[in-house]
């Protein structure tokens, strides 16, 4: 379990990443609403459900988009350097374990918070529909060429 969430992370990161660095037009508003229509037919979130849910659903991705965007624009300083040291391969990576351990802890916050709106089986739903959603988001822009363009 612990290696699938580790690899959902990785992947939204990458992905999240992909696109923005791809298309400064990337529509976060449109991205979020087919997100949610997608996860609330794969669950099968009630109106209840969802108008509790989708809300605190899309504060998390705005956290995780936030962690990634600070840290992607540290290393990019560094990666955009003609010449780089040890320190800055270092940095790099150790800014990528920063990475992966703040949104572990991110992830077990809303955790504790998507518990008070969602059982259980639909808590792991929401994470394996989000995980989907996120593969076929992927494959599908990287498919036309032009991801995240409309």
């Amino acid at each position: 379990m612990k290696h699938r969430l580790l690899s959902f992370l990785i992947m939204l990161v990458c992905t999240v990443t992909f696109v923005s660095a791809q298309n400064r037009h990337f529509d976060v508003d449109d991205f979020k609403k087919k997100k949610a229509e997608y996860i609330i037919k794969e669950v099968g979130l009630t109106d209840a459900e969802a108008k509790a849910f989708i809300p605190l659903s899309n504060e998390l991705l705005d956290k995780r988009f936030e962690i990634n965007h600070n840290i992607r624009s540290k290393n990019r300083e560094i990666r955009e350097k003609q010449t780089r040291t040890d320190a800055d391969y270092t940095h790099m990576i150790e800014s990528s374990f920063d990475l992966r351990e703040k949104e572990l802890q991110l992830e077990k916050e809303y955790y504790q918070k998507f518990r008070k709106v969602l059982s259980p089986e639909k808590i792991y739903k929401f994470q394996r529909a989000e995980s989907k959603f996120m593969k076929e988001t992927f494959n599908k822009n990287g498919q036309k060429g032009k991801p995240g363009r409309k």
